[in-house]
């Protein structure tokens, strides 16, 4: 094609064009761009010279049209590359907050609840692991629990009042 059938091609289907990718876009900054890049790839088509003038511009639509789809591929790519950014920040933040949750913890409370749910064991293995009875690993734990749940809410009441009791 050579460079004036190209221009009385380009006005003839460069309005028509810009408003479908408008349409299809609601962007017009996008349909712009998307504009310029269909008419690139129609030059570097190579089509036949021979070729009708309505095969040329179907050809030129269905370019515009495929680089649509991508851009609405990318864009969905980005939201959820956004999304899962997001999600894992949030994980990342409350592992954080479990940590120091955990150091807040007395070291036998934080030793019971590792062994019992992360490592898994029943009570009477922890019972041998920390060499207590094993009738007391359950109150153990429901005390590790009850104080790692007021740490996590930040409802935790200082422990040295709780031991000394009213003050005069």
């Amino acid at each position: 094609m050579n460079e004036e059938s190209f221009c009385a091609f380009y006005e003839e289907t460069a309005g028509g064009l810009r408003a479908y990718l408008r349409h299809r876009l609601e962007n017009s900054h996008l349909a712009d761009d998307l504009l310029q890049e269909s008419y690139i790839r129609f030059l570097k088509a190579d089509l036949p010279n021979n070729m009708e003038h309505s095969h040329k511009r179907n050809y030129l639509y269905r370019i515009a049209t495929n680089l649509v789809h991508d851009s609405r591929r990318v864009r969905r790519f980005e939201e959820l590359a956004d999304q899962e950014s997001v999600a894992f920040q949030k994980s990342i933040e409350a592992v954080q907050d479990v940590k120091n949750v955990l150091r807040q913890l007395k070291p036998r409370q934080r030793e019971l609840l590792w062994l019992a749910y992360v490592e898994g064991f029943r009570h009477d293995e922890i019972a041998s692991i920390v060499k207590v009875k094993t009738s007391s690993i359950r109150p153990m734990l429901a005390r590790a629990r009850a104080r790692f749940v007021q740490l996590i809410r930040g409802a935790a009441p200082k422990e040295s009042a709780q031991l000394k009791g009213p003050q005069p």
